[in-house]
């Protein structure tokens, strides 16, 4: 299930689980679609997940929003609660490494990976975010038969204050701190309870 999430290797780790069993296979089969138009649906990521959360915004390299599903190479600039990184301006941004479905005999399944990354938007090579480039955040979402499954595997979760800024290495300490005792981890369980809940349109 979870071969092209990014190995881990250093640093924390999070996983999130939610999995849900439908009638039968051609109802998962339409479930996995309003699934999969959801995790794409980037722009709506904190009104899935019905908490006071961070928003998240597709965004071109020069900052301009895109109301579209989500698209490899998009970057997605984030409002997290709590202080924003001085240098972008008080936001975080990361980048979509990857979307890729694949089919498997009768099984499917999606995977959609997120990398940190510098602010498109300005000159700075610095990463803009809490934590380093060798990080991932990965969505995996798979039918099988019957039943749809939800993945949520952070990787590599080391703290970000390689900056030039100090405020930006304080934040990051900080932020990143906290993510690490736990702070990110009702977000995306949030995130993959909504993404999976039938009860939504």
């Amino acid at each position: 299930m979870n071969g092209d999430i990014p190995r881990q290797f250093e640093g924390k780790s999070l996983d999130c689980y939610k999995s849900v069993t439908l009638h039968s296979r051609e109802q998962a089969e339409l479930f996995y679609e309003r699934v999969k138009t959801r995790l794409l649906d980037v722009n709506h990521w904190d009104k899935i997940a019905e908490l006071p959360s961070a928003t998240f915004t597709i965004k071109d390299t020069a900052g301009h929003t895109l109301n579209r599903p989500v698209q490899e190479g998009d970057y997605i600039k984030i409002d997290i609660p709590g202080p924003g990184l001085p240098s972008s301006k008080g936001y975080d941004w990361v980048q979509v490494e990857q979307i890729t479905e694949t089919i498997e005999n009768e099984d499917i399944n999606i995977i959609l990976t997120l990398r940190p990354a510098p602010d498109p938007t300005q000159d700075l090579t610095d990463t803009a975010h809490f934590f380093k480039r060798i990080a991932t955040s990965s969505i995996l979402l798979e039918q099988k038969d019957k039943n749809i499954y939800l993945h949520y595997a952070g990787r590599n979760e080391v703290i970000n204050t390689d900056n030039a800024s100090i405020l930006d290495n304080f934040r990051n300490f900080m932020v990143g701190l906290g993510a690490k005792l736990g702070a990110s981890f009702p977000q995306w369980k949030a995130l993959i309870e909504g993404l999976g809940d039938i009860e939504k349109p």
